[in-house]
Protein backbone atom coordinates (compact mmCIF):
# COMPACT_ATOMS: atom_id res chain seq x y z
CA UNK A 1 0.00 0.00 0.00
CA UNK A 2 1.24 3.34 -1.14
CA UNK A 3 1.18 6.41 1.50
CA UNK A 4 -1.41 8.05 0.02
CA UNK A 5 -3.54 5.15 0.05
CA UNK A 6 -2.82 4.57 3.81
CA UNK A 7 -3.23 7.47 4.13
CA UNK A 8 -6.61 7.54 2.73
CA UNK A 9 -7.57 4.46 4.62
CA UNK A 10 -7.20 6.34 7.65
CA UNK A 11 -9.19 9.06 6.75
CA UNK A 12 -12.01 6.90 5.66
CA UNK A 13 -11.62 4.77 8.94
CA UNK A 14 -12.01 8.06 11.18
CA UNK A 15 -14.25 9.81 9.42
CA UNK A 16 -16.16 7.18 8.39
CA UNK A 17 -18.76 4.13 10.02
CA UNK A 18 -16.98 1.63 11.75
CA UNK A 19 -17.11 -1.87 9.51
CA UNK A 20 -16.29 -3.84 12.76
CA UNK A 21 -18.38 -5.45 15.59
CA UNK A 22 -17.85 -8.29 17.68
CA UNK A 23 -15.71 -9.62 14.79
CA UNK A 24 -11.59 -9.97 15.46
CA UNK A 25 -9.81 -7.41 14.16
CA UNK A 26 -7.64 -8.17 11.44
CA UNK A 27 -3.75 -7.25 11.73
CA UNK A 28 -3.78 -5.48 8.45
CA UNK A 29 -6.36 -3.38 10.60
CA UNK A 30 -4.72 -2.90 13.91
CA UNK A 31 -3.53 0.89 14.15
CA UNK A 32 -3.31 3.19 17.39
CA UNK A 33 -1.35 3.15 20.03
CA UNK A 34 -1.18 3.17 24.07
CA UNK A 35 -1.24 6.42 24.51
CA UNK A 36 -4.48 6.61 23.09
CA UNK A 37 -5.58 4.91 26.29
CA UNK A 38 -4.33 7.01 28.39
CA UNK A 39 -6.77 9.98 27.27
CA UNK A 40 -10.01 7.97 26.46
CA UNK A 41 -9.93 6.48 29.99
CA UNK A 42 -8.77 10.43 31.89
CA UNK A 43 -11.53 11.95 29.65
CA UNK A 44 -13.91 8.84 30.46
CA UNK A 45 -13.97 10.92 34.23
CA UNK A 46 -13.84 14.08 33.53
CA UNK A 47 -17.97 13.85 33.81
CA UNK A 48 -20.43 14.77 36.39
CA UNK A 49 -20.91 10.71 37.45
CA UNK A 50 -17.18 10.86 38.89
CA UNK A 51 -18.54 13.61 40.83
CA UNK A 52 -21.61 12.10 41.76
CA UNK A 53 -19.84 9.39 42.90
CA UNK A 54 -17.13 11.07 45.00
CA UNK A 55 -19.74 12.86 47.27
CA UNK A 56 -21.05 9.08 48.32
CA UNK A 57 -17.66 9.18 50.38
CA UNK A 58 -18.81 12.21 52.70
CA UNK A 59 -22.74 11.06 52.12
CA UNK A 60 -22.07 7.98 53.45
CA UNK A 61 -20.34 9.29 57.05
CA UNK A 62 -17.03 9.73 56.12
CA UNK A 63 -15.30 13.34 57.29
CA UNK A 64 -13.13 15.23 54.66
CA UNK A 65 -10.20 13.25 54.97
CA UNK A 66 -11.00 9.53 55.59
CA UNK A 67 -13.15 10.67 52.21
CA UNK A 68 -10.63 11.18 50.05
CA UNK A 69 -8.15 8.18 52.01
CA UNK A 70 -11.40 5.94 50.64
CA UNK A 71 -11.59 7.58 47.36
CA UNK A 72 -7.67 6.90 46.82
CA UNK A 73 -7.63 3.56 48.56
CA UNK A 74 -11.10 2.09 46.42
CA UNK A 75 -9.87 3.75 42.76
CA UNK A 76 -6.25 2.41 43.05
CA UNK A 77 -7.39 -1.48 43.77
CA UNK A 78 -10.27 -1.04 41.30
CA UNK A 79 -8.20 0.27 38.62
CA UNK A 80 -5.79 -2.72 38.88
CA UNK A 81 -8.50 -5.40 37.87
CA UNK A 82 -9.73 -2.59 34.98
CA UNK A 83 -6.18 -2.26 33.58
CA UNK A 84 -5.33 -5.88 33.42
CA UNK A 85 -8.78 -6.09 31.18
CA UNK A 86 -7.74 -3.87 28.97
CA UNK A 87 -4.55 -5.59 28.43
CA UNK A 88 -6.68 -8.10 26.82
CA UNK A 89 -7.88 -6.22 24.31
CA UNK A 90 -4.40 -6.21 21.54
CA UNK A 91 -3.77 -9.67 22.43
CA UNK A 92 -7.10 -11.15 21.24
CA UNK A 93 -8.35 -8.59 19.24
CA UNK A 94 -12.14 -8.97 20.22
CA UNK A 95 -14.98 -7.68 22.77
CA UNK A 96 -14.54 -8.24 26.33
CA UNK A 97 -17.70 -10.23 26.48
CA UNK A 98 -16.48 -12.30 23.15
CA UNK A 99 -13.91 -12.99 25.39
CA UNK A 100 -15.95 -14.26 28.04
CA UNK A 101 -16.92 -17.64 26.18
CA UNK A 102 -13.31 -18.83 27.14
CA UNK A 103 -14.42 -18.86 30.52
CA UNK A 104 -18.26 -19.20 30.79
CA UNK A 105 -18.79 -21.43 27.70
CA UNK A 106 -20.22 -19.96 24.39
CA UNK A 107 -23.90 -20.45 25.88
CA UNK A 108 -23.11 -19.42 29.57
CA UNK A 109 -21.23 -16.11 28.53
CA UNK A 110 -24.92 -14.65 28.25
CA UNK A 111 -24.86 -14.25 31.94
CA UNK A 112 -22.14 -11.41 31.71
CA UNK A 113 -23.65 -10.25 28.32
CA UNK A 114 -26.96 -9.63 30.11
CA UNK A 115 -25.32 -7.88 32.71
CA UNK A 116 -23.40 -5.68 30.75
CA UNK A 117 -26.45 -4.53 28.90
CA UNK A 118 -27.60 -3.60 32.27
CA UNK A 119 -24.35 -1.86 32.80
CA UNK A 120 -24.32 0.42 30.24
CA UNK A 121 -28.16 1.39 30.19
CA UNK A 122 -27.92 2.19 33.55
CA UNK A 123 -24.60 3.80 33.37
CA UNK A 124 -26.19 6.30 30.52
CA UNK A 125 -28.86 6.96 32.95
CA UNK A 126 -26.61 7.74 35.90
CA UNK A 127 -24.47 9.75 33.51
CA UNK A 128 -27.28 11.92 31.53
CA UNK A 129 -29.62 12.87 34.67
CA UNK A 130 -26.97 14.88 36.86
CA UNK A 131 -25.32 16.28 32.78
CA UNK A 132 -28.95 16.80 32.28
CA UNK A 133 -29.77 18.89 35.19
CA UNK A 134 -26.92 21.11 34.80
CA UNK A 135 -27.68 21.96 31.74
CA UNK A 136 -31.72 23.02 32.73
CA UNK A 137 -29.63 25.15 35.47
CA UNK A 138 -27.92 27.53 33.22
CA UNK A 139 -31.28 27.14 30.44
CA UNK A 140 -33.92 27.94 32.92
CA UNK A 141 -36.86 27.53 30.62
CA UNK A 142 -35.46 24.37 29.24
CA UNK A 143 -36.71 21.10 30.63
CA UNK A 144 -35.09 18.30 31.85
CA UNK A 145 -36.10 15.96 29.38
CA UNK A 146 -35.21 18.17 26.75
CA UNK A 147 -31.95 18.68 28.35
CA UNK A 148 -31.19 14.83 28.53
CA UNK A 149 -32.29 14.42 24.65
CA UNK A 150 -29.55 17.29 23.58
CA UNK A 151 -27.04 15.37 25.95
CA UNK A 152 -27.63 12.04 24.52
CA UNK A 153 -27.91 12.64 20.75
CA UNK A 154 -24.54 13.76 20.02
CA UNK A 155 -23.53 10.06 22.07
CA UNK A 156 -25.78 8.25 19.73
CA UNK A 157 -24.08 9.71 16.92
CA UNK A 158 -20.23 9.51 18.05
CA UNK A 159 -21.26 5.40 18.97
CA UNK A 160 -23.24 4.93 15.45
CA UNK A 161 -19.79 5.99 14.16
CA UNK A 162 -17.70 4.04 16.09
CA UNK A 163 -14.32 3.02 17.71
CA UNK A 164 -12.31 6.00 16.33
CA UNK A 165 -14.05 8.57 16.39
CA UNK A 166 -14.66 7.77 20.46
CA UNK A 167 -10.92 7.84 20.57
CA UNK A 168 -10.94 10.97 18.58
CA UNK A 169 -13.61 12.61 20.57
CA UNK A 170 -11.96 11.55 24.01
CA UNK A 171 -8.54 13.23 22.85
CA UNK A 172 -10.23 16.63 22.27
CA UNK A 173 -12.45 16.50 24.60
CA UNK A 174 -9.44 16.13 27.64
CA UNK A 175 -8.53 19.53 26.80
CA UNK A 176 -12.45 20.75 26.01
CA UNK A 177 -13.62 20.14 29.49
CA UNK A 178 -10.42 20.51 31.37
CA UNK A 179 -11.34 23.88 31.65
CA UNK A 180 -14.41 23.94 33.24
CA UNK A 181 -13.04 21.53 36.21
CA UNK A 182 -9.82 23.47 36.70
CA UNK A 183 -11.75 26.96 37.21
CA UNK A 184 -14.06 24.78 39.63
CA UNK A 185 -10.71 22.96 41.48
CA UNK A 186 -9.15 26.57 41.75
CA UNK A 187 -12.74 28.09 43.48
CA UNK A 188 -12.96 25.33 46.05
CA UNK A 189 -9.86 26.17 47.40
CA UNK A 190 -10.34 29.93 46.78
CA UNK A 191 -13.40 29.59 48.95
CA UNK A 192 -11.60 27.84 51.96
CA UNK A 193 -12.87 27.11 55.39
CA UNK A 194 -12.56 22.94 54.96
CA UNK A 195 -11.07 20.97 57.70
CA UNK A 196 -8.43 18.91 56.49
CA UNK A 197 -7.63 16.77 59.87
CA UNK A 198 -8.22 13.54 60.17
CA UNK A 199 -11.41 12.97 62.17
CA UNK A 200 -12.57 9.97 64.15
CA UNK A 201 -11.98 7.07 62.07
CA UNK A 202 -15.27 5.14 61.33
CA UNK A 203 -14.84 1.69 59.39
CA UNK A 204 -17.74 0.73 58.36
CA UNK A 205 -18.45 3.94 56.10
CA UNK A 206 -14.91 3.90 55.49
CA UNK A 207 -14.92 0.63 53.95
CA UNK A 208 -18.33 1.11 52.06
CA UNK A 209 -17.00 4.08 50.62
CA UNK A 210 -13.76 1.99 49.49
CA UNK A 211 -16.12 -0.27 48.02
CA UNK A 212 -18.21 2.10 45.80
CA UNK A 213 -15.06 3.19 44.67
CA UNK A 214 -13.72 0.05 43.72
CA UNK A 215 -16.63 -0.61 42.11
CA UNK A 216 -16.43 2.71 40.10
CA UNK A 217 -13.42 1.48 38.44
CA UNK A 218 -14.01 -2.21 37.74
CA UNK A 219 -17.57 -1.36 36.30
CA UNK A 220 -15.52 -0.31 33.52
CA UNK A 221 -14.23 -3.92 33.30
CA UNK A 222 -16.74 -5.18 30.72
CA UNK A 223 -15.94 -3.28 28.37
CA UNK A 224 -12.73 -1.51 28.62
CA UNK A 225 -10.16 -3.98 26.19
CA UNK A 226 -13.20 -3.07 23.38
CA UNK A 227 -11.26 0.23 23.38
CA UNK A 228 -7.51 -1.24 22.81
CA UNK A 229 -8.56 -4.26 20.70
CA UNK A 230 -7.46 -2.38 17.30
CA UNK A 231 -4.09 -1.89 19.09
CA UNK A 232 -0.57 -3.95 17.48
CA UNK A 233 -0.81 -7.57 19.18
CA UNK A 234 2.17 -7.57 20.36
CA UNK A 235 2.25 -4.51 21.73
CA UNK A 236 2.69 -6.82 25.17
CA UNK A 237 0.75 -5.80 28.61
CA UNK A 238 2.74 -3.00 30.39
CA UNK A 239 1.67 -0.57 27.36
CA UNK A 240 -2.06 -0.83 27.83
CA UNK A 241 -1.89 -1.45 31.39
CA UNK A 242 -0.08 1.67 32.49
CA UNK A 243 -2.11 4.08 29.82
CA UNK A 244 -5.16 2.74 31.27
CA UNK A 245 -4.76 2.95 34.76
CA UNK A 246 -2.71 6.38 34.88
CA UNK A 247 -5.28 7.85 32.78
CA UNK A 248 -8.32 6.68 34.61
CA UNK A 249 -6.83 7.04 38.00
CA UNK A 250 -5.39 11.06 37.60
CA UNK A 251 -8.86 12.15 36.70
CA UNK A 252 -10.88 9.76 39.17
CA UNK A 253 -8.66 11.04 42.01
CA UNK A 254 -9.07 14.63 41.03
CA UNK A 255 -12.72 14.69 40.19
CA UNK A 256 -13.75 12.78 43.48
CA UNK A 257 -11.63 14.97 45.85
CA UNK A 258 -13.40 18.05 44.60
CA UNK A 259 -16.67 16.50 45.05
CA UNK A 260 -15.84 15.57 48.40
CA UNK A 261 -15.05 19.53 48.99
CA UNK A 262 -18.67 20.51 47.54
CA UNK A 263 -20.22 18.00 49.48
CA UNK A 264 -18.21 19.32 52.76
CA UNK A 265 -19.03 22.84 52.12
CA UNK A 266 -22.80 22.52 50.99
CA UNK A 267 -23.98 19.38 52.58
CA UNK A 268 -27.85 19.93 52.50
CA UNK A 269 -27.45 20.53 48.32
CA UNK A 270 -27.25 18.80 45.74
CA UNK A 271 -23.91 18.30 43.72
CA UNK A 272 -25.53 20.18 41.10
CA UNK A 273 -27.04 23.29 43.27
CA UNK A 274 -23.91 22.87 45.31
CA UNK A 275 -20.87 23.28 42.13
CA UNK A 276 -23.43 26.41 41.20
CA UNK A 277 -23.42 27.91 44.92
CA UNK A 278 -19.71 27.32 44.92
CA UNK A 279 -19.25 29.70 41.56
CA UNK A 280 -21.29 31.65 40.13
CA UNK A 281 -21.38 34.40 37.00
CA UNK A 282 -19.89 33.52 33.74
CA UNK A 283 -17.41 31.11 35.11
CA UNK A 284 -20.18 29.06 37.12
CA UNK A 285 -21.74 29.18 33.14
CA UNK A 286 -18.99 27.39 31.62
CA UNK A 287 -18.19 24.90 34.61
CA UNK A 288 -22.17 24.02 34.30
CA UNK A 289 -21.91 23.31 30.61
CA UNK A 290 -18.53 21.46 31.40
CA UNK A 291 -21.04 19.27 33.70
CA UNK A 292 -23.60 18.67 31.15
CA UNK A 293 -21.76 18.28 27.83
CA UNK A 294 -18.66 16.42 29.69
CA UNK A 295 -21.08 13.31 29.29
CA UNK A 296 -21.07 12.84 25.76
CA UNK A 297 -17.97 10.46 25.15
CA UNK A 298 -18.03 8.16 27.87
CA UNK A 299 -22.07 7.68 27.27
CA UNK A 300 -20.90 6.81 23.72
CA UNK A 301 -18.81 4.59 25.23
CA UNK A 302 -22.00 3.16 26.88
CA UNK A 303 -23.68 3.01 23.51
CA UNK A 304 -20.82 1.76 22.31
CA UNK A 305 -20.69 -1.18 24.48
CA UNK A 306 -24.27 -1.96 25.05
CA UNK A 307 -24.78 -2.99 21.18
CA UNK A 308 -21.88 -5.19 21.46
CA UNK A 309 -23.69 -6.92 23.93
CA UNK A 310 -26.92 -7.06 21.78
CA UNK A 311 -24.67 -8.44 18.76
CA UNK A 312 -22.59 -11.15 21.21
CA UNK A 313 -26.34 -12.44 22.42
CA UNK A 314 -27.66 -12.08 18.95
CA UNK A 315 -24.83 -14.33 17.35
CA UNK A 316 -25.35 -17.08 20.42
CA UNK A 317 -28.30 -17.93 18.05
CA UNK A 318 -26.94 -17.48 14.67
CA UNK A 319 -24.04 -16.24 12.54
CA UNK A 320 -23.65 -12.50 12.35
CA UNK A 321 -21.87 -11.09 9.68
CA UNK A 322 -20.16 -7.72 10.24
CA UNK A 323 -22.64 -4.57 9.01
CA UNK A 324 -22.33 -1.00 9.69
CA UNK A 325 -26.52 -1.19 9.66
CA UNK A 326 -27.09 -3.60 12.49
CA UNK A 327 -24.71 -1.64 14.65
CA UNK A 328 -26.27 1.58 14.20
CA UNK A 329 -29.74 -0.22 15.01
CA UNK A 330 -28.72 -1.92 18.02
CA UNK A 331 -26.93 1.16 19.06
CA UNK A 332 -30.34 3.26 18.69
CA UNK A 333 -32.38 0.08 20.58
CA UNK A 334 -29.44 0.78 23.48
CA UNK A 335 -30.09 4.66 23.23
CA UNK A 336 -34.08 4.24 23.25
CA UNK A 337 -34.02 2.36 26.73
CA UNK A 338 -31.15 4.80 27.87
CA UNK A 339 -33.49 7.31 27.67
CA UNK A 340 -36.56 6.12 28.92
CA UNK A 341 -34.29 4.51 32.11
CA UNK A 342 -33.24 8.53 32.51
CA UNK A 343 -36.47 9.99 32.58
CA UNK A 344 -38.13 7.40 34.68
CA UNK A 345 -35.31 7.44 37.01
CA UNK A 346 -34.39 11.15 37.77
CA UNK A 347 -36.45 11.31 40.97
CA UNK A 348 -34.38 10.12 44.22
CA UNK A 349 -31.34 10.05 42.15
CA UNK A 350 -28.13 9.54 44.98
CA UNK A 351 -30.35 6.27 46.22
CA UNK A 352 -30.77 4.72 43.10
CA UNK A 353 -27.42 5.42 42.14
CA UNK A 354 -25.54 3.91 45.23
CA UNK A 355 -27.51 1.08 45.38
CA UNK A 356 -26.88 0.67 41.65
CA UNK A 357 -23.31 0.39 42.03
CA UNK A 358 -23.20 -1.85 45.06
CA UNK A 359 -25.64 -4.61 42.87
CA UNK A 360 -23.05 -4.02 39.90
CA UNK A 361 -20.22 -4.83 42.40
CA UNK A 362 -21.89 -7.61 43.77
CA UNK A 363 -22.93 -9.17 40.35
CA UNK A 364 -19.09 -8.37 38.57
CA UNK A 365 -16.55 -9.10 41.02
CA UNK A 366 -17.27 -12.92 40.78
CA UNK A 367 -17.04 -12.17 36.78
CA UNK A 368 -13.74 -9.93 36.72
CA UNK A 369 -12.07 -12.51 38.89
CA UNK A 370 -12.73 -15.59 36.91
CA UNK A 371 -11.91 -13.72 33.35
CA UNK A 372 -8.85 -12.60 35.00
CA UNK A 373 -8.14 -15.91 36.72
CA UNK A 374 -8.45 -17.48 33.65
CA UNK A 375 -6.56 -15.57 31.19
CA UNK A 376 -2.91 -14.41 33.43
CA UNK A 377 -3.12 -17.85 35.56
CA UNK A 378 -4.76 -20.53 33.62
CA UNK A 379 -4.82 -20.38 29.95
CA UNK A 380 -1.78 -17.44 29.91
CA UNK A 381 -3.19 -15.48 27.13
CA UNK A 382 -3.73 -18.73 24.87
CA UNK A 383 -7.47 -19.00 23.52
CA UNK A 384 -8.50 -20.94 20.32
CA UNK A 385 -10.32 -17.66 19.04
CA UNK A 386 -12.06 -19.47 16.18
CA UNK A 387 -14.15 -20.95 18.73
CA UNK A 388 -15.43 -17.57 20.29
CA UNK A 389 -17.50 -18.11 17.62
CA UNK A 390 -18.46 -21.87 16.95
CA UNK A 391 -21.33 -23.11 19.25
CA UNK A 392 -19.78 -26.51 17.85
CA UNK A 393 -16.44 -25.56 19.22
CA UNK A 394 -14.32 -26.16 22.12
CA UNK A 395 -16.14 -23.42 24.13
CA UNK A 396 -19.19 -25.35 23.18
CA UNK A 397 -18.33 -29.04 24.22
CA UNK A 398 -15.13 -29.68 26.03
CA UNK A 399 -15.91 -32.72 28.55
CA UNK A 400 -12.02 -32.52 29.83
CA UNK A 401 -12.77 -29.12 30.48
CA UNK A 402 -16.44 -29.40 31.81
CA UNK A 403 -18.33 -27.69 29.11
CA UNK A 404 -21.53 -29.42 27.98
CA UNK A 405 -24.20 -27.53 26.21
CA UNK A 406 -22.24 -24.39 25.83
CA UNK A 407 -22.14 -24.02 29.69
CA UNK A 408 -18.89 -23.79 31.14
CA UNK A 409 -19.80 -25.81 34.83
CA UNK A 410 -16.29 -24.45 36.27
CA UNK A 411 -17.24 -21.01 35.35
CA UNK A 412 -20.34 -21.46 36.96
CA UNK A 413 -19.77 -22.86 40.05
CA UNK A 414 -16.87 -20.69 41.03
CA UNK A 415 -19.39 -17.77 40.01
CA UNK A 416 -22.50 -18.80 41.76
CA UNK A 417 -20.63 -19.54 45.42
CA UNK A 418 -18.68 -16.14 44.72
CA UNK A 419 -21.68 -14.34 44.66
CA UNK A 420 -23.39 -16.61 47.53
CA UNK A 421 -19.99 -15.86 49.93
CA UNK A 422 -21.20 -11.88 49.43
CA UNK A 423 -24.32 -12.32 50.56
CA UNK A 424 -23.56 -12.39 54.38
CA UNK A 425 -21.63 -8.77 53.89
CA UNK A 426 -23.40 -7.18 51.79
CA UNK A 427 -24.58 -3.53 52.94
CA UNK A 428 -27.14 -1.40 50.69
CA UNK A 429 -30.75 0.39 51.58
CA UNK A 430 -32.14 -2.62 50.42
CA UNK A 431 -30.96 -5.46 51.92
CA UNK A 432 -28.34 -5.90 54.76
CA UNK A 433 -25.96 -9.00 55.37
CA UNK A 434 -26.16 -10.37 58.86
CA UNK A 435 -22.45 -9.94 58.98
CA UNK A 436 -22.48 -6.51 58.82
CA UNK A 437 -23.85 -5.17 61.67
CA UNK A 438 -20.72 -7.01 63.21
CA UNK A 439 -18.51 -5.00 61.16
CA UNK A 440 -20.15 -1.37 62.17
CA UNK A 441 -21.72 -1.03 58.59
CA UNK A 442 -18.59 -2.20 56.84
CA UNK A 443 -19.25 -3.66 52.93
CA UNK A 444 -16.27 -5.96 52.57
CA UNK A 445 -18.50 -8.25 50.37
CA UNK A 446 -16.12 -7.36 46.95
CA UNK A 447 -13.38 -8.57 48.70
CA UNK A 448 -14.76 -11.94 49.99
CA UNK A 449 -16.36 -12.54 47.00
CA UNK A 450 -12.81 -11.96 44.86
CA UNK A 451 -10.60 -14.34 46.73
CA UNK A 452 -13.30 -16.85 46.72
CA UNK A 453 -14.38 -16.60 43.12
CA UNK A 454 -11.01 -16.82 42.23
CA UNK A 455 -9.62 -19.38 43.88
CA UNK A 456 -12.39 -21.72 43.05
CA UNK A 457 -12.16 -20.98 39.65
CA UNK A 458 -8.46 -21.73 39.89
CA UNK A 459 -8.30 -24.93 41.96
CA UNK A 460 -11.32 -26.35 39.29
CA UNK A 461 -9.72 -25.01 36.13
CA UNK A 462 -6.30 -25.88 37.12
CA UNK A 463 -5.19 -29.02 34.52
CA UNK A 464 -8.90 -29.06 32.64
CA UNK A 465 -7.82 -26.50 30.06
CA UNK A 466 -6.09 -27.78 26.73
CA UNK A 467 -3.89 -24.56 25.10
CA UNK A 468 -5.05 -24.08 21.51
CA UNK A 469 -1.54 -25.76 19.50
CA UNK A 470 -1.66 -23.19 17.33
CA UNK A 471 -0.93 -20.79 19.86
CA UNK A 472 1.50 -22.80 22.06
CA UNK A 473 4.47 -20.94 21.07
CA UNK A 474 2.95 -18.17 21.49
CA UNK A 475 1.56 -17.14 25.22
CA UNK A 476 0.71 -13.80 26.57
CA UNK A 477 3.26 -11.26 25.45
CA UNK A 478 4.43 -9.38 28.81
CA UNK A 479 6.81 -7.07 27.65
CA UNK A 480 5.46 -4.01 26.09
CA UNK A 481 7.54 -3.75 22.46
CA UNK A 482 7.00 0.08 22.61
CA UNK A 483 3.94 2.01 20.58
Amino acid sequence: MTVDSAAETRHRRVLGVEQHHIDPIPATERHGTSRSLFFVWFAANLVIGTIITGALAVLVGNDLFWAVVSIVIGNLVGAVFMAFHSAQGPRLGVPQLIQSRGQFGFYGAILPVILGIILYVGFFAAGVIPAAQGLSTVFHGLSLNGSILIIGIPSLLLAILGYDLIHRWQWVGTFLFLAGFVILTIALFVHGGLDWAPGSFAGGPFLLSVSIMAVFQISYAPYVSDYSRYLREDIGISAPFWATFIGTNLSALWLMVVACMVTVIYPKLGTVAGINAVIGGAAGVIVLLTVAFGIIGVNAMNLYGGMLSLVTALSSGRSVAPSAILRAVLVTVIFAASILLSIVGAGNFMTNYENYLLLLLYLFIPWTAINLTDYYFVRKGSYDIEAFYDRRGVYGHDPAARVAGGISLTAMIAYVIGFCVQLPFMNTTVYQGFMVRHLNGADISWIIGLIVSAGVYYYLARGTVRVPRAQLASGVVIESRGD
